[in-house]
């Protein structure tokens, strides 16, 4: 019995290993499919409102799609606020970062953290280098995000031969099944997706409010990179608190003002992500923060930064399915034991 479950076990590793490098070997093609697959799970209450009121639902999603289209445009317009030009920005933004890093990196050395072998210029180029993955990221985000509309209007209108034909293939029984766990993802993806856009709305706005007390310019953007950088789980707040404290020091030089502005930045975060969020969320997600770190690091291997955004939910679809077919297989391991 041991050596079969560890056969099992291992051919369910191999799976999953060889699963993973198909998915990023056909990333281009998957990222919109994945994005798509969980946008069916959000919108799918739209699409029943709209057929129980009349209305095609090929035209309720070419508006989604023009609302859509025109949020990318505020986003650009967002990006471009203040004659600031993030992608012409960044080498001239190198030169400060790597003067202003000299003075940090030397007296950080004299405190004993061993950091002579870095150099100034190696913080600027390092600091360049995450600026461009990051307005990549974001422009493949939002790209892919417009494509999986597309894909969604016609997922969404195949869902009913979908069930039709596990109806007459399986019966009533298995529609049935099928059906309570779409609707247990539903439930729980929407549940992130809503606790999690309105705890990052509230923390970029208390942001913009603190950068304002500053003086800080650019503070549109730096809102904007608080709202996006906080869906993803864990490290995200770290990144974005890092960011705008970069944008400050670059824009005013380093002085005592960044330490209390740090401050803020951080007391924002926890105030947000740390004690609101797991009050409005609670345990419905059941996913412990080991959980959300591996499938963090497995979907950020898979896919980047895209990956990292998509990781939580992703990870509550494929855990609700496994949890669906284990509870289906405990019957049979009964009835074959007696």
């Amino acid at each position: 019995m041991t050596e079969s479950r560890l056969v099992n076990y291992s051919i369910i590793f191999m799976g999953v290993a060889l699963l993973g490098v198909v998915l990023q070997t056909f990333q281009v093609v998957m990222r919109p499919f994945a994005i798509a697959i969980l946008l069916v799970f959000i919108f799918t209450p739209l699409a029943e409102y709209s057929k129980r009121k009349g209305v095609p639902v090929w035209l309720t999603f070419l508006a989604l799609f023009l609302v859509a289209g025109g949020l990318l445009s505020l986003v650009s317009s967002f990006i471009t606020t203040d004659n600031f030009d993030l992608a012409g920005a960044i080498p001239r933004y190198q030169e400060k970062i790597s003067q202003g890093s000299g003075p940090v990196l030397e007296m950080m050395s004299r405190f004993g953290f061993g950091l002579e072998s870095i150099s100034a210029d190696d913080i600027g180029k390092l600091a360049a280098s995450g600026a461009r993955a990051g307005l990549g990221a974001i422009r493949t985000m939002f790209s892919e995000t417009l494509l999986a509309l597309i894909l969604l209007m016609f997922i969404l209108q195949s869902r009913s031969g979908l069930f039709g034909a596990v109806e007459s293939k399986h019966g009533a029984d298995a529609v049935a099944r099928l059906e309570e766990t779409f609707k247990k993802i539903q439930s729980d993806i929407i549940a992130y997706f809503s606790t999690k856009a309105l705890m990052s709305l509230g923390t970029a706005l208390l942001t913009l409010v603190v950068l304002l007390l500053f003086g800080a310019k650019f503070i549109a953007i730096s809102a904007l990179l608080i709202f996006l950088l906080n869906f993803i789980p864990i490290v995200g707040s770290f990144i974005a608190v890092l960011v705008v404290a970069v944008l400050y020091i670059v824009t005013f030089g380093l002085s005592g003002n960044v330490g209390w502005l740090l401050l803020a930045l951080m007391a924002v975060q926890i105030l947000f992500g740390n004690i609101l969020e797991p009050k409005l969320a609670g345990k419905r997600l059941n996913m412990s923060p080991i959980v959300i770190l591996i499938s963090l690091y497995v979907w950020g291997w898979i896919w980047g930064v895209v990956g990292m955004f998509l990781s939580v939910p992703l990870t509550i679809m494929i855990l609700i399915v496994v949890r669906h077919i284990r509870s289906r297989e405990k019957p049979a391991d009964v009835a074959a034991q007696v």
